[in-house]
């Protein structure tokens, strides 16, 4: 019985840190799409933003857009310093939907704009498609420990969102990052 709980324990560990890989990667491409769909039905610019707080599991006014950040927020201000308050049409930084605690324990985020530079957000116009100089191109989420799964999550010049495996190489493979 030991012998097999030795074997089945590594193979454990491994699957519950690809979950939390798969759920950050899948909760991320939801706030971008949340972000282009508001944009559109509403007219009007709305940014997904990346942001850090002091706690990693709390989304607080402590937070700052960063490429690594925990959480998101698509909000229609920029949102560093005022995230904590609830979703509001009118008190700034207008927040229509935040996500707290994103990343587990084990994963890791890394928001880059087109040219591979760190980036922490982007803006979609009305018409769902990304304004601005280089905004939030891709988001690499993996485990911390660089080993196992990771997933990329993709925003095309016209603004449609991607998740895709970096690690599929078949080019008909539908998973594969192009």
């Amino acid at each position: 019985m030991a012998l097999l709980m030795s074997l089945a324990v590594p193979s454990f560990q491994e699957l519950l840190l690809n979950g939390k890989v798969r759920s950050t990667a899948d909760a991320i491409s939801k706030g971008l799409q949340r972000a282009r769909t508001e944009a559109v039905k509403r007219n009007q610019s709305i940014r997904f933003t990346l942001v850090a707080s002091a706690d990693s599991r709390l989304l607080d006014d402590s937070c700052q857009a960063s490429a690594e950040g925990a959480h998101w927020v698509v909000s229609v201000d920029e949102p560093s310093r005022n995230c904590a308050g609830a979703p509001s049409a009118v008190n700034p930084p207008r927040v229509i939907e935040k996500s707290e605690g994103t990343v587990g324990p084990g994963a890791a985020v890394a928001g880059q704009d087109a040219s591979g530079d760190p980036a922490s957000s982007i803006t979609f116009n009305g018409f769902g498609r990304p304004t601005g100089g280089l905004p939030l191109a891709r988001i690499d989420v993996s485990q911390v420990s660089g080993a196992g799964r990771s997933l990329r999550v993709t925003v095309s010049s016209s603004g449609a969102v991607r998740l895709c495996d970096p690690a599929v190489r078949d080019a008909v493979d539908p998973r594969r990052c192009l």
